[in-house]
């Protein structure tokens, strides 16, 4: 005589099942994330092959930031001068004088929460702002293009990194620049007295950086190093979001794959920094080169 399974032996097998799920879910997200950091790395390191063959084509000097083109008055940036050696994903370069922003292919991050143009930035002390732009129309504006003979470390300078996304004063969208921001006080407070001579540092880094650790667009925002709730900037509001950061948290690195972020080295090597691990003064200055842009560091 064939017996049926009891209504206790039924629950037992539910909650088996139910407590190996909440066991392996955690597992199999994990895998997935690492599978996308992974492709994280191989769009950077193509990105750094490009810029080593762009460089030696072009006496050793890294491409300006963003630029207006004399020629046709197309608007052109980085992305679209390595793009040539990539060939890979899309840019938006030369359409109605648009701005040449790489998106899709080795451009686009998949731990990325949207679609989004420059989810990459490139180190604004190497590729600064040409003519054309709108730090062109500023007083004293001296077009710069930088050498990598001029690099010191560059085996430990950052180049390239992930970033994120802001919505500027007045809303109407998300937007990004294509540069990560090396500015001093968004990574670190006074580390101490700067030796000029020595060219180093005295004290702790800060990580500051880890406050820009969020996307500006969220309805509500919580500080990822306090853990408290934050309002002003970073709450949306509606059209008005982050009016008085506007850009800013979009030009900062992001730390999405299972708290690290990938960063292209300037020799060409890309590494995964973990969240609270990224070093300003040894990873992001560069001597000479910070201080045309900000002056002496504090």
């Amino acid at each position: 005589m064939k017996k049926g399974f009891t209504l206790i032996e039924l629950l037992v097998v539910i909650a088996i099942i139910a407590i190996l799920a909440a066991i392996l879910f955690p597992v199999f997200a994990q895998a997935r994330e690492k599978a996308r950091a992974i492709t994280c790395v191989s769009n950077e390191k193509q990105m750094g092959l490009a810029m080593l063959q762009y460089l030696q084509d072009n006496d050793d000097t890294f491409p300006l930031l963003q630029w207006i083109n004399p020629v046709n008055n197309q608007a052109m940036d980085w992305e679209l001068a390595i793009y040539p050696y990539v060939k890979n994903g899309a840019v938006e370069g030369n359409v109605g004088g648009n701005s040449a922003i790489g998106y899709g292919g080795i451009w686009a991050c998949p731990s990325f929460p949207k679609v989004q143009e420059a989810e990459y930035g490139i180190n604004w002390e190497l590729a600064r702002d040409g003519a054309g732009t709108w730090g062109a129309e500023q007083p004293g504006f001296v077009q710069i293009t930088v050498n990598d003979a001029a690099i010191d470390s560059p085996a430990d300078k950052i180049m390239v990194m992930e970033k994120g996304y802001a919505s500027p004063a007045g809303g109407g969208g998300d937007y990004a620049q294509t540069l990560l921001d090396p500015v001093e006080a968004m990574y670190t407070n006074n580390e101490g007295p700067f030796n000029q001579q020595a060219d180093s540092y005295a004290g702790t880094d800060t990580h500051n950086e880890l406050h820009f650790d969020a996307d500006c667009g969220p309805a509500t925002w919580t500080d990822p190093v306090t853990g408290a709730p934050v309002a002003g900037p970073w709450n949306t509001g509606g059209a008005t979001a982050c009016q008085t950061w506007n850009d800013t948290p979009g030009d900062m690195p992001r730390f999405r794959h299972t708290g690290t972020g990938n960063a292209l080295f300037i020799d060409g090597h890309v590494k995964a920094i973990h969240r609270g691990g990224l070093d300003w003064y040894k990873q992001i200055y560069i001597s000479g080169l910070y201080e045309q842009l900000y002056g002496t560091p504090n």
